[in-house]
């Protein structure tokens, strides 16, 4: 199928699983459908770039993550970019007390893990906030957000990568290369990097309530699903 046709089949699976069908049986799988798409699409549009950067290096952002529960915040931003096979490194401002989050990986996927982190935040800080209780459930509802989140970006791209080196597109071994490339930017950059504890969650309603939300969240980007430039804003690596 062409782009244009896939561009084409998404929007109308978007317009069925956001109301076009009276049935929300046939929406989930309208929905599901289109996200596997996007998927693919972004994997093929990997591939396709790599060539274009296999002389450049990965690139690097910081942005700082402010508000409350920010570590919670950081948990779902290094979920996302680690789908799209980015890599994050967070650091503490002594004199500010400021969290800046460094990123690294090629454009094309820091873009689109830019683009998704943006729409999933205000998703699961809103869920968050709705299911309530105490600091506790609210820590543990974030923590199992992002875990199920991720979850579900990782089987998606799972599935679309077998599809795609079914039809051998060499999609694998590029997206390898892209893995180890990555790594080493991050080595480079930190080379004292330490791990951070990991974080234990003691509220089981708030787990299971944040894991229900991961599985409602829209994985598609929300309004950027398709940009005007044509673009679909969906999921690679």
């Amino acid at each position: 199928m062409d782009d244009d046709k896939t561009l084409a089949l998404i929007r109308t699976l978007l317009a069925i699983a956001d109301g076009g069908s009276p049935y929300p049986e046939e929406q989930a799988r309208a929905r599901e459908r289109a996200e596997r798409l996007m998927l693919r699409h972004s994997i093929d549009a990997a591939t396709a770039v790599m060539s274009e950067e296999a002389a450049s290096e990965p690139v690097t952002a910081a942005f700082p993550v402010e508000g409350s529960y920010v570590v919670d915040q950081i948990g779902l931003v290094a979920a996302v970019y680690d789908a799209f096979g980015c890599r994050t490194v967070r650091s503490r401002h002594r004199a500010t007390g400021v969290v800046t989050v460094h990123a690294y990986g090629f454009a094309h996927d820091m873009a689109l893990a830019s683009t998704l982190t943006d729409a999933l935040l205000p998703q699961m800080l809103l869920e968050m906030h709705a299911h309530g209780g105490s600091v506790s459930a609210k820590k543990a509802f974030a923590m199992s957000f992002s875990a199920t989140v991720a979850r579900r970006l990782r089987e998606f791209y799972a599935d679309a990568l077998v599809e795609a080196e079914a039809e051998g597109t060499g999609s694998g071994l590029v997206l390898a290369d892209r893995d180890a490339r990555v790594e080493g930017a991050v080595a480079r950059a930190h080379p004292n990097l330490r791990s951070a504890r990991p974080r234990a969650a003691t509220d089981l309603g708030g787990w299971v309530a944040g894991e229900s939300a991961g599985r409602r969240a829209d994985i598609t980007g929300l309004d950027r699903k398709v940009g005007p430039d044509g673009l679909v804003r969906g999921i690679a690596r």
